[in-house]
């Protein structure tokens, strides 16, 4: 990865069942608060079910695709700010596969959604909107596309993000008769979730008006045969190829590689498919022995929260970072979806940010944090 891709994390907003802005929700993601709660979401005489909605009234949830838009705007909102700016800016946007029906896109067309969220900022402002509905890891996608629109100068920053909820019929009946949601009889299953993320990345050293919060060294994605869907369980090829194309270019380009790899956040839901695959992928990842190797799970508080869970991880890792808590001085997001998809990124402290005010109880050795003195310029 070149200086020139370098990409700072300038804003977040959250919408989840523990939080209704980002700090609230990396807080108690922190702090292992619990979203869960138990709801007859399905019509008796079947059981009450485990999941974790986000706290609101009941008529905001009646329709479907309005209840997805009141998630993604206050989210949005949130994490564009009060410093947004005339100059434009591209929308990277994941909504929930089209394979799932869900029923705020019931005909698989978002240009109605896409539309409402887009009224909703200054028509000035937004350049261009892409749609993503690749399930978890589609954040790396959008990180992807992200860096290439902001490396050709195309946009000023990106805000990237992802709606979802799986606590509606469809997602739950499907979840149900594949034996995939959590319950008496299977208690390694889904808790579905719901969620809005966003963050907002920009080119580093913008200026001394733009305060960043963590910076992206590297992101890469690859395929898993075996996924959730097929007849097979992983093996983890997939997450371990992205893992290891990410370190490698991290590596190359600052020096960033798997043994300074201090913690990880991942989308992993409690379900035993994405256990295996996660303990399997772990195994051949990352090979420096270590003492203890953190890992943070931000569904142990939300919920599977679909399209949103790869941002999710974004947003707990950068706020780490940020406010000094993280286990280390570079930690790396993992994400996979049902369909295949698997991503991986790495995250360290952005160069000009303010002193954390809390800091790791880990030594960091100066090579270590070689990175910190590298510039976009």
């Amino acid at each position: 990865m070149s200086r020139e891709l370098l990409l700072d994390v300038t804003g977040l907003g959250a919408v989840t069942a523990v939080g209704l802005n980002a700090m609230q929700t990396a807080a108690c993601v922190r702090a292992k608060v619990c979203g869960y709660t138990t709801r007859q979401t399905l019509a008796p005489p079947e059981p009450e079910t485990r999941c974790a909605p986000v706290p609101a009234a009941p008529r905001l949830k009646y329709d479907a695709a309005r209840w997805l838009q009141h998630l993604a705007i206050r989210a949005l909102s949130e994490c564009l700010g009060p410093t947004a700016t005339a100059q434009p800016l591209a929308l990277l946007l994941s909504i929930p596969e089209r394979y799932r029906c869900h029923p705020a896109f019931p005909d698989g067309d978002p240009s109605s959604f896409v539309a409402c969220l887009r009224a909703r900022l200054p028509a000035s402002l937004v350049a261009r909107v892409d749609v993503f509905d690749t399930g978890h890891a589609s954040a790396f996608q959008a990180l992807d596309t992200a860096r290439e629109l902001l490396t050709r100068g195309n946009v000023a920053a990106c805000l990237i993000g992802g709606v979802d909820s799986l606590l509606n019929d469809t997602d739950l009946e499907r979840l149900k008769s594949a034996a995939r949601l959590h319950g008496p009889d299977n208690p390694q299953g889904i808790i579905p979730g719901e969620a809005a993320v966003f963050l907002r990345f920009e080119p580093s050293a913008r200026g001394p008006q733009i305060q960043p919060l963590a910076r992206l060294l590297g992101v890469a994605t690859g395929v898993e045969a075996n996924h959730a869907l097929s007849e097979q369980f992983s093996t983890g090829e997939g997450l371990r190829d992205a893992i290891d194309k990410v370190l490698a270019m991290t590596e190359s380009a600052v020096g960033i590689g798997e043994p300074l790899i201090s913690q990880r956040f991942s989308d992993m839901n409690g379900e035993r498919y994405r256990a295996i695959e996660g303990m399997l992928a772990s195994q051949r990842a990352y090979r420096t022995r270590r003492e203890h190797f953190e890992v943070c799970m931000p569904a142990t508080s939300t919920g599977d929260v679909g399209a949103a869970a790869g941002y999710l991880s974004l947003l707990c890792a950068a706020m780490a970072l940020f406010r000094g808590y993280a286990a280390g001085p570079a930690v790396i997001c993992e994400g996979a979806s049902d369909e295949g998809l698997r991503g991986a990124c790495v995250l360290a402290p952005a160069t000009g940010a303010p002193r954390p005010p809390f800091l790791s109880r880990h030594p960091v050795g100066a090579a270590t944090l070689k990175h910190l003195s590298i510039s976009a310029q």
